[in-house]
């Protein structure tokens, strides 16, 4: 059996983190530069890990009209008039997250 030390297996699942930050990242400003012409404009977002293997993919697609709470999803809010762009929710699979009121919800199975 392969024994990792902490210290490495914590440094290795930071740089993970990292690099799905940057790739959510690269996607917004692709999403945000192809909806320029839009004065607002959601975006909606989550992050899948597949049955087959650790690795996790960063899912991103713009909307026109705020779309509904979905669990394993994340909002933002693009106003290209004022430059701005805001998270307005996350939702994981056991609480909402409103982050404007910094308030959370309990969700229940449906």
């Amino acid at each position: 059996m392969l024994l990792i030390p902490k210290h490495i297996a914590q440094r290795q699942v930071a740089e993970e983190r990292e690099g799905l930050v940057n790739v959510f990242n690269r996607k917004l400003e692709t999403l945000i530069n192809l909806n320029s012409n839009k004065d607002k404009f959601y975006v909606i977002g989550s992050l899948v890990f597949p049955d087959s293997g650790n690795v996790g993919k960063v899912l991103v697609e713009s909307c026109d009209e705020k779309p509904p709470v979905i669990k394993g999803t994340f909002v933002y809010e693009v106003d290209n008039r004022e430059g701005t762009k805001q998270l307005l929710w996350t939702c994981d699979q056991d609480n909402l997250n409103v982050v404007p009121t910094n308030k959370s919800f309990k969700v229940s199975p449906t």
